[in-house]
């Protein structure tokens, strides 16, 4: 893909990034470009065409943690995808030849490579089919130029760690089955030894118990569930952790599988046991349902192995289990963020939508200036927002984050008053919108506008069953004149807020200063946890 000189087509921007554009080296067709990494880093392959595209990429994503794989084209990623192991792809969609959803699709079609996540890149198909044809393809992903590099870079490293400990995990089972399997070869020449060697008996059955009782230490204290069965799918062994898993009674040796396991355990489980005894590995899952009003359902990997004598003969299955409940919960709320964020996208643009709707102004300048000085006020709980990860924003913050250009007059000729209330974030956003018009309205033409002038801030709530209210009282300024007109600040200050929170505003234009009085159901503008103590005291700057 071309991309122009234009900041709105680039992924990011920073000095680092410029840094790398002027002076990185362009890599010929059958080469790769590699960060320094260690040997245990993890691969992420990055695809553009524009090698100053990919040069910004390695500069937002530098990390020793990773070795970076760089690709002009689509041959080059599939050449690159044939060679190594990769945690993530992250995809330009337009590239001239093999286009990035194209390249998606065949990556997804080769069994090898077809659990790797995709992130499209892309600075020109932003319309809803777009996205749908790139999550069609495949994509874990989808983000718009120019990308946050915070943003990116976090969604990488969530890719990294489930990649990292994927890798732990299968390097832990091998283990584990190999251990295992080498303890039962041991033993069954241990066995056969002592059938022609009688004068080492002894010796040997020192060595056979001190095997055993190693074999049962280690399993007895291991967080993985093992237990082998017979042909006749008898319990022959079990550890604790997998009769705490299944809660099955102590000692279940002897007892067959479907009469101890519940049915919604031995349902999934019977046909990974069926292949076993046939000489198949098989693997799986099992969800548990929550148990008691505050249980949590949990999610278990299961391995199952055939198990066979020193002739080969499959005599047995051994049965391994692994806890991943934290796993399928972190992928659950990776899942739940992604289509958070694409929900408030929408709202967010939705809301910039109206803001420029509703701003009138004699002069293009002047509507340049005054939608700019709005959108910067819903910045700004935005940004208060997203540090409290979209939680809750408390109405001290709020109030000073909107007055924050006001500087020394809070505390002096601005007073805050209320107690330690956390707002939701509609409750904050419709709020911060709020503070910034009244502000505005009081430095141009209310209290603020003179040297006497005061404003009193003051919220107050009982219990989380009370009415929240919210009063801006302005004092010592000019006359105030009610407005012949009614403009953008006016349908904020009321209309909107009334529509938004359910509430009742009360706007009176006293000649001795502006009041503004809000009051609405706590439950419409509070974050859940409400307020965090109805005797905390008032907050005074």
């Amino acid at each position: 893909m071309r991309i122009a000189a234009s900041t709105n087509d680039t992924i990011a921007s920073s000095p680092a990034s410029r840094k790398g554009q002027a002076g990185g080296t362009r890599l010929d067709a059958k080469t790769s470009q590699r960060s320094v990494a260690g040997d245990d880093a993890i691969n992420i392959l990055i695809v553009d065409d524009e090698p100053k595209n990919l040069t910004v990429l390695e500069t937002v994503l530098n990390n020793p943690e990773y070795r970076l794989i760089r690709a002009v084209s689509a041959d080059e990623a599939l050449l690159a995808l044939l060679a190594d192991q990769f945690a993530v792809l992250i995809l330009d969609i337009r590239m001239p030849g093999v286009t990035g959803i194209e390249l998606a699709r065949m990556i997804k079609e080769r069994k090898k490579t077809a659990e790797i996540p995709i992130i499209f890149l892309t600075a020109y198909y932003n319309e809803d089919q777009h996205v749908l044809e790139g999550y069609g393809a495949g994509a874990v992903d989808y983000l718009h130029k120019p990308v946050n590099p915070e943003i990116l870079r976090s969604k990488v490293a969530v890719f990294a760690q489930l990649y990292r400990m994927q890798r732990e995990i299968n390097a832990y089972n091998q283990a584990l089955l190999a251990e295992v399997t080498e303890r039962r070869q041991a033993q069954a020449q241990l066995l056969e030894l002592n059938d022609t060697l009688e004068q080492r008996v002894m010796e040997r059955t020192v060595a056979l118990r001190t095997s055993a009782a190693m074999l049962q230490a280690a399993t007895d204290n291991a967080s993985v569930g093992l237990g082998t069965l017979d042909r006749n799918l008898r319990f022959t062994f079990v550890n604790p952790a997998y009769s705490r898993i299944f809660g099955l009674p102590l000692g279940p040796v002897g007892g067959q599988a479907h009469e101890l396991l519940k049915a919604v355990e031995s349902k999934p489980i019977a046909p990974l046991l069926d292949k076993a005894l046939a000489g198949e590995r098989a693997a799986g899952e099992l969800s548990q349902p929550a148990s008691g009003v505050a249980g949590k359902s949990s999610h278990y990997s299961i391995v199952c192995e055939p198990e066979r004598d020193m002739d080969g003969r499959i005599v047995g299955v051994v049965m391994v289990v692994f806890d991943i409940t934290d796993r399928k919960r972190s992928e659950e709320h990776i899942h739940l963020l992604l289509r958070e964020v694409n929900h408030r996208s929408k709202n967010m643009l939705s809301v910039v939508t109206a803001i420029a709707r509703q701003t009138k102004a004699p002069s293009t300048e002047e509507f340049i200036r005054r939608f700019s000085d709005r959108v910067h006020a819903l910045a700004a709980s935005h940004d208060l927002l997203a540090k409290s990860e979209w939680r809750s924003i408390a109405v001290s913050e709020l109030l000073r984050a909107q007055l924050a250009h006001f500087g020394g007059l809070i505390g002096q000729r601005i007073i805050l008053n209320g107690p330690a209330v956390d707002l939701s974030v509609a409750g904050a956003q419709c709020l911060g919108m709020v503070i910034h018009e009244l502000a505005t309205n009081a430095a141009k033409h209310g209290a603020l506008s003179s040297e006497m002038g005061r404003v009193e801030i003051a919220w107050d709530l009982k219990s989380a069953d009370d009415p929240f209210a919210l009063s801006w009282i302005e004092r010592g300024g000019p006359v105030v004149v009610t407005p012949s007109r009614r403009g953008y600040g006016s349908t904020v200050i009321k209309d909107m807020v009334e529509l938004s929170l359910d509430g009742e505003v009360q706007l009176d234009y006293a000649p001795s200063g502006l009041s503004w009085r809000l009051m609405c159901s706590a439950q419409r503008i509070l974050d859940d946890a409400g307020v965090k103590s109805a005797d905390d005291p008032r907050t005074s700057p």
